[in-house]
C-alpha cells in the first residue's frame, strides 16, 4: 500500500531542514532579524550582511517550520492507524514531551544562564528563583514540539469523534492533486487569517512559547498533511504545478525586502512588520503563504524525483535529525561564541559557525542515540 511505503526523500527533506533551522538560528546571531540566546551583532542600520542575513531568515521563516508541520501532519495518520489512540498519546508524550520537559528544565535554562552577564548569581540561586518558580518558562526552538503535542492531542479528539472507520491510505483513496486555483485561494486564506490574528498577536509576542501571529499557516499545513497522506498527495504532485508555484514564489520573494527599504516613500516609516493596521504587515501576512507554497511544492517534487532511495549515510543523518534539533541551540551558541575573537567579517563566521554546529550536532546526536533506550525517545 502506499501509506506504508518508505519515503526515502521525505527522510532526506528532514535533515535539509534541520541543518536550515541550524544555519538559521546562526545568521541571527551575526545580524539576521530573529531572537536568539547570543547575538553578535547589534547593529541596527542596514548593511549588505544584514540584509542578506535578514533575507534569508525571512524566507526560512516563511517555509520551514511550515514544512516541518506538513510532513509531521503526513506521519500521523498512519501513527494512529497503527497504534490506536491510547498507544498513539502514549508514544507522542514520550517522544515529544521527555525532550520537552528536559528543554525547558535544563538546557534552555542553562544557556539562558551562561549568557547572563558578568556578576550573576550562582546557578542554583538562579535556577530556584526563575526557573522553578515558573518566572522563566524558555521554550526556545522546542515550541514546535510542544504545538505537534497539542496537535496530537486534537488528532486522537477528531478520530474519536468521527465515529467512521478510517482505512489505511492506499491507491483507491488517491484524490486529484488540488487545482491552481485552490492553491490560489488557500493562500489568501492563510495571508488574511495571519493579518487578523495579528492585529492582536503580532509575531515576536508569544503565550506558553508559542507565536500564534504564524499558526494560520502552521495549522493549515498540518491539516494538508493528513489530507495529502490519506489523497496520496505527496506522490500525485504534478511537477508543473510545483514548478509554476516556485515561478510565484521567486516573483513574490522582492515584495517584502522592497516594501522595508522603500517604506518611507510609502508613507508608513515606522510601519511595523510584525502585526497591526500597517501596510507592511498586510504585505507580509500574504507574502509568506506565497513564498512558501511555491518552495515547499519545488523542495517535495525534486527530492521526490531525485533523492527517493536508500543511502545509508543520508539514513543515518535521518534518524539523527530530530535529536540535531532538540541540542542544536547550546552548540550553536558554543561555536559562535568561540568565534568572537575572531576578526572574520560576520558573513563569513555565519558560514563557518554554520557548517562546524551541523557537524558537531550531527556527531553529537549520533553519540547520545547509542546510550541504552534513548531511541526510544530520540
Amino acid at each position: 500500500m502506499v501509506g506504508n511505503s518508505r519515503l526515502f526523500y521525505v527522510d532526506h527533506l528532514r535533515v535539509l531542514l534541520t541543518v536550515l533551522v541550524i544555519f538559521h538560528h546562526t545568521a541571527i546571531t551575526y545580524g539576521g532579524e530573529g531572537s536568539w540566546y547570543y547575538i553578535e551583532s547589534t547593529e541596527t542600520e542596514l548593511t549588505p550582511t544584514k540584509g542578506l542575513l535578514s533575507l534569508f531568515t525571512g524566507v526560512n521563516q516563511a517555509f520551514f517550520m511550515g514544512f516541518f508541520f506538513l510532513i509531521s501532519g503526513y506521519f500521523t495518520p498512519r501513527s494512529y492507524d497503527r497504534k490506536g489512540a491510547l498507544p498513539f498519546l502514549k508514544d507522542r508524550f514520550i517522544r515529544l514531551g521527555i525532550p520537552l520537559a528536559v528543554y525547558v528544565f535544563l538546557i534552555g535554562p542553562s544557556l539562558i544562564y551562561a549568557m547572563k552577564p558578568e556578576g550573576k548569581e550562582p546557578f542554583w540561586s538562579f535556577y530556584s528563583n526563575e526557573i522553578l518558580s515558573f518566572r522563566i518558562i524558555n521554550w526556545g526552538p522546542l515550541w514546535f514540539v510542544e504545538a505537534l503535542l497539542y496537535m496530537a492531542i486534537a488528532y486522537v479528539l477528531f478520530r474519536k469523534w468521527d465515529n467512521r472507520r478510517i482505512e489505511v491510505s492506499d491507491a483507491s483513496q488517491a484524490a486529484a492533486f488540488p487545482s491552481h486555483r485552490t492553491i490560489f485561494l488557500s493562500a489568501l486564506l492563510i495571508g488574511s487569517a495571519s493579518f487578523l490574528i495579528r492585529l492582536v498577536m503580532p509575531t515576536g509576542k508569544e503565550i506558553l512559547g508559542l507565536q500564534l501571529g504564524y499558526f494560520a499557516s502552521y495549522i493549515f499545513l498540518f491539516i494538508v498533511g493528513v489530507l495529502a497522506f490519506r489523497r496520496n498527495w505527496f506522490q500525485l504532485l504534478p511537477v508543473q504545478t510545483a514548478r509554476t508555484w516556485l515561478i510565484v514564489s521567486l516573483c513574490t520573494l522582492p515584495a517584502l525586502p522592497i516594501s522595508a527599504v522603500f517604506g518611507d516613500v510609502l508613507g508608513q516609516p515606522d510601519a511595523s512588520i510584525n502585526g497591526g493596521l500597517s501596510w507592511l504587515a498586510f504585505i507580509y501576512a500574504f507574502w509568506e503563504p506565497f513564498v512558501a507554497f511555491g518552495i515547499i511544492m519545488y523542495l517535495l517534487v525534486w527530492f521526490r524525483d531525485r533523492f527517493n532511495t536508500s543511502v545509508p549515510m543520508w539514513q543515518r543523518l535521518a534518524a539523527s535529525a530530530y535529536t540535531v534539533y532538540i541540542i542544536h541551540p547550546p552548540i550553536v551558541v558554543a561555536i559562535c561564541y568561540m568565534l568572537r575573537g575572531a576578526a572574520f567579517p560576520n558573513i563569513l563566521k555565519f558560514i563557518l559557525a554554520g557548517l562546524a554546529a551541523t557537524a558537531c550536532c550531527f556527531a553529537i546526536a549520533s553519540l547520545l542515540r547509542k546510550i541504552p533506550f534513548a531511541d526510544r525517545v530520540l
